[in-house]
């Protein structure tokens, strides 16, 4: 039986969308991709002390990981033969990196919503 992941992700934002479809995993784990939008009450349930607006969220063996933590993790899963996967492992080269890396992510997410006429809050 394979360990289950499951990540909650805005799937109104062209940046977090396209992220988890191009989200590819060893063999060794099903991954359920959740719009959060349409999941927030069991966000909260899930994982009461984090806040979906600050980055999305990955569920695995009872943890709750958020943002750039659930990226870090995510990078000892992916499949490095392809150039995401290569372009995946600043997350764990570079760590120093990984903060101010994913508040400009955030933010262009902010913008990008905004322009396109969607709140960037999940409520």
């Amino acid at each position: 039986m394979k360990p289950m992941l499951t990540l909650y992700y805005d799937k109104e934002c062209p940046f977090c969308n396209r992220y988890a479809c191009f989200l590819e995993l060893k063999k060794s784990h099903e991954l359920h991709l959740i719009n959060a939008r349409e999941s927030l009450q069991k966000i909260r349930t899930q994982c009461p002390h984090l806040d979906i607006n600050d980055g999305m969220i990955l569920v695995t063996d009872g943890r709750c990981l958020q943002g750039r933590e659930a990226l870090a993790y995510l990078d000892t899963l992916i499949t490095r033969n392809t150039l995401f996967g290569k372009l995946h492992r600043i997350w764990r080269l570079a760590p120093w990196l990984t903060l101010p890396l994913y508040s400009v992510i955030k933010l262009l997410r902010r913008i990008v919503l905004f322009f396109m006429g969607k709140k960037s809050d999940i409520e």
